[in-house]
């Protein structure tokens, strides 16, 4: 397959299932490339707009000036950036979110960014797309370093922000691919200097990594293996696995059809012979209902298209079924209010408004505090979809 360049990203793709990372990298139907361009539409979700938004403005608030010298530390000027950032179409972010980046870039900077540094370089290349770094066993690579440290003794130190809710062990760090590849870079262009790669993790804090020469060589030995064994396959071949909940190639995939077709009943109705195998039946399972909850997903959107949300008395009714939207409301939070309510520590912790999280949170709270959270709660009135099965004797009446 084609393979101009390697990445944490593109290697971990083509292990999970070669043929989405086929269809991604290398499309052959016009279908495929449709699916391609919507896949990487910026920032398909609010957590990686709000990613990318944070990314972003860190970048910009290290970048040193004109003369090679780095800016002061300044929060003010860090939320300026910010917002410059909220503000683009591609990253625009709901409210909620927009202020989880605020508390998290708020709780970085007390904890972390107040301290000086010499940045060495921000959103550093390694190559570009056309022509890629080659590393000295023949590997090509590809990406963006968020930040370059350059430290008093002269150690260089390579840093990837990363605003993930869940943290990094250092035993990952350790034998992360990404971390690699980065090592390997660096030991190339800093080749008479300490060497030492850091996940700035946001919400938690740093994870470093210092890998030797010796550990560098042989995952760039490992890294070569991937490489080629890549570039052997002929065609992508479909694999089911956890990736499949996210896989924008699932309608052309023939295993996932397959699956949507056959259902996943067979696994989970025998004797597993090990761990291994039903783990692997797990992962399946998983895969098939997020691949038939997108499904559903579409087929709902669809319905709710055709029907009037004004007029409750709007139906769609086939021979076997009735569908409709049917007045309901629901309890809902307002931030503000929260906000006022709430101890700062406590709706700090709240990092998404929904009724589950805030009830989550009232038994640590006095009880007058928490009834006070209670009777803020408003009702929202939605339409929920309702789909229902004719009656089957009504129906042979008629």
């Amino acid at each position: 397959m084609k393979v101009p360049y390697i990445s944490a990203t593109r290697l971990k793709m083509a292990k999970d299932c070669s043929f989405a990372y086929e269809q991604q990298y290398d499309p052959k139907s016009d279908t495929a490339r449709v699916l391609k361009k919507k896949s990487n539409h910026a920032g398909n979700t609010q957590a990686a707009r709000l990613g990318n938004v944070i990314h972003g403005a860190l970048e910009d608030w290290r970048m040193p000036d004109e003369n090679g010298k780095t800016p002061p530390p300044k929060f003010g000027r860090l939320m300026k950036l910010y917002d410059e950032w909220a503000k683009k179409p591609q990253y625009a972010i709901d409210f909620d979110f927009y202020q989880d980046g605020q508390r998290l870039l708020r709780r970085w900077f007390d904890r972390r960014g107040k301290d000086p540094i010499r940045v060495y370089a921000t959103e550093q290349a390694m190559g570009s797309h056309a022509a890629p770094f080659m590393l000295d066993n023949g590997v090509p690579i590809y990406g963006f370093i968020d930040l370059i440290v350059e430290h008093k003794n002269g150690a260089i130190e390579v840093i990837d922000y990363k605003s993930n809710r869940a943290p990094k062990t250092q035993e990952e760090a350790d034998n992360d691919v990404q971390a690699g590849i980065y090592l390997a870079w660096a030991k190339q262009m800093f080749p008479d200097r300490e060497i030492r790669f850091s996940f700035e993790m946001l919400r938690f804090g740093v994870v470093t990594t210092i890998w030797d020469d010796a550990k560098v060589e042989n995952f760039k030995a490992w890294l070569k293996t991937q490489y080629e064994s890549i570039k052997s396959l002929k065609e992508g071949i479909p694999a089911i696995g956890d990736g499949c909940r996210w896989c924008a190639y699932t309608t052309i995939c023939p295993s996932a059809q397959d699956l949507m077709t056959k259902g996943a009943f067979d696994l989970v109705e025998h004797e597993f012979g090990s761990d291994d195998e039903m783990l692997d039946a797990l992962a399946t399972i998983k895969a098939a209902q997020g691949i038939l909850t997108r499904r559903r997903s579409s087929i709902e959107k669809e319905f709710k298209e055709r029907l009037d949300p004004f007029n409750t008395d709007d139906k769609i009714v086939t021979d076997g079924w009735s569908v409709s939207l049917v007045p309901k409301t629901r309890e809902e939070y307002i931030p503000s209010e929260l906000q006022r309510i709430l101890p700062p520590a406590v709706f700090g912790q709240i990092t998404k408004v929904t009724k589950t999280a805030v009830e989550k949170a009232l038994p640590i709270l006095p009880a007058d505090v928490a009834e006070k959270v209670k009777a803020s709660a408003i009702k929202k009135p939605y339409n929920a979809f309702t789909v229902k099965k004719a009656d089957a004797f009504k129906k042979k009446k008629e």
